[in-house]
């Protein structure tokens, strides 16, 4: 007889070969609906839902076995073509802005960074060659359209006084973290740069990872410019902080939508809850005189189901289990808001310091009082405090000396409750 082990909870999978002979007796064979999707109307418990997104990625594993077994092609689709990036604006500084560049780019129409040319060119035509390192730029907003990306609902939504008013947007693009390099220490702080992209072939996540970046992805870099003698230039750990929550009160501070159990993970992860990681922050810095320019990438799941979840998920079940008719998100909604909201956070840090955004920070984020091991499942056992006066996790040791643990040597494992070392 087979029977699940009462500990270890698994579904069992066998392959069997049976002669006529054995027909005549009984054989058990267990039934597992790997196939069912979390939307399905047979999930009708919030815990259901958990388990099912939660075992996403190992239930595709299983059928991608079984479906390579009987001999089915189980391939990743192919990567996608690169497409042009388009230079687009807010009207009142189309001018301006297309005078700037007039001024700035080679005999040629470009401007080159270590890591990238950009060709700006008034037409994109199939001869103009796009590559990872050269890539044209069309400054002719009349022939932009997108299916994925409206400029309309983007400008609608985008209340700022500086950030994000000259986009530079691709379909698809290696990735957004280096499309601002020729041009983030040379454009006006006041035409607030910002690269979109719906597809990434090559996203980077902290460290050496990779973001994964289906289309349904919101994915953005973000040029913001610190002094260095200013409340967030002397605490740029900070930053990542600020974007991440920026992400989380974009949507929950829509009228209707403040219960999305959208969450802050530190040091720089957006969340459903406590159990699935749906967006992520990655910020790279450099000081020239007494500025820092820090392009801020950030992308986050709004319409992918799949691999993991998406804000759209959180709403289909929230209306499932509340009655609502929550209507559901759109990517360019949802950069420009979270755009808005991070220049607001900015403006209050640099007004108020720490203490201005931190009451914020502290209602949306995973780790009140959590208890943690460091470095371990059997290091010193700590419980967090809260985020010291730099951007820093403060952690209280049981012999009641407060530490503090820095984000850009660690990870937070949170299925294991771990703070751990990055690996090289």
């Amino acid at each position: 007889m087979f029977k699940f082990s009462e500990k270890v909870v698994k579904p069992l999978l066998f392959f069997m070969s049976l002669s006529a002979s054995d027909l005549h007796h009984g054989v058990f064979f267990p039934q597992v609906h790997l196939e069912l999707p979390p939307s399905s109307p047979v999930v009708q418990t919030q815990e259901d839902f958990n388990l099912l997104k939660s075992s996403n990625f190992k239930r595709y594993e299983v059928l991608k076995e079984i479906l390579t077994t009987l001999g089915l092609s189980c391939a990743a689709k192919h990567v996608p073509a690169l497409t042009p990036l388009y230079l687009l604006s807010a009207e009142e500084i189309r001018d301006p802005l297309m005078q700037w560049l007039g001024k700035h780019v080679d005999a040629e129409g470009v401007i080159k960074s270590s890591k990238l040319s950009l060709k700006f060119v008034s037409s994109y035509t199939s001869e103009i060659e796009i590559t990872p390192s050269a890539i044209p730029v069309v400054t002719d907003i009349e022939t932009f359209s997108s299916e994925n990306f409206n400029f309309e609902i983007y400008q609608q939504n985008l209340q700022t006084k500086k950030l994000g008013k000259v986009i530079l947007f691709a379909e698809v693009t290696p990735t957004t973290m280096s499309l601002l390099d020729g041009l983030m220490f040379e454009m006006p702080q006041e035409m607030g740069l910002i690269a979109i992209a719906v597809h990434q072939t090559q996203g980077k996540g902290r460290g050496r990872n990779a973001w994964l970046s289906p289309v349904g992805c919101a994915l953005s870099t973000l040029l913001v410019s610190i002094p260095l003698r200013s409340q967030l230039g002397q605490r740029i750990p900070f930053v990542q902080h600020l974007m991440s929550l920026a992400v989380v009160e974009a949507v929950r501070s829509i009228p209707g939508y403040q219960d999305i159990n959208l969450r802050v993970k530190w040091p720089n992860d957006i969340y459903y809850s406590d159990l699935m990681k749906l967006g992520g922050v990655l910020v790279n810095s450099t000081l020239m005189g007494d500025t820092f320019y820090i392009l801020i990438g950030c992308g986050f799941n709004v319409t992918n189901s799949n691999p993991t979840i998406c804000i759209n998920d959180l709403i289909t079940e929230y209306n499932k289990q509340q009655g609502a008719e929550l209507k559901p998100l759109r990517a360019d909604y949802l950069i420009a808001r979270s755009v808005t909201v991070l220049e607001k956070l900015i403006d209050t840090f640099q007004d108020e310091g720490p203490n201005g955004v931190l009451p914020l920070y502290y209602k949306y984020w995973l780790h009140s009082a959590q208890q943690v091991r460091l470095g371990s499942a059997e290091g010193p056992k700590v419980w967090i405090v809260g985020l010291d006066d730099s951007g820093f996790l403060l952690v209280h040791q049981e012999n009641s000396e407060v530490v503090t643990v820095h984000p850009d040597g660690n990870s937070f494992d949170m299925l294991r409750n771990l703070i751990i070392p990055k690996q090289p």
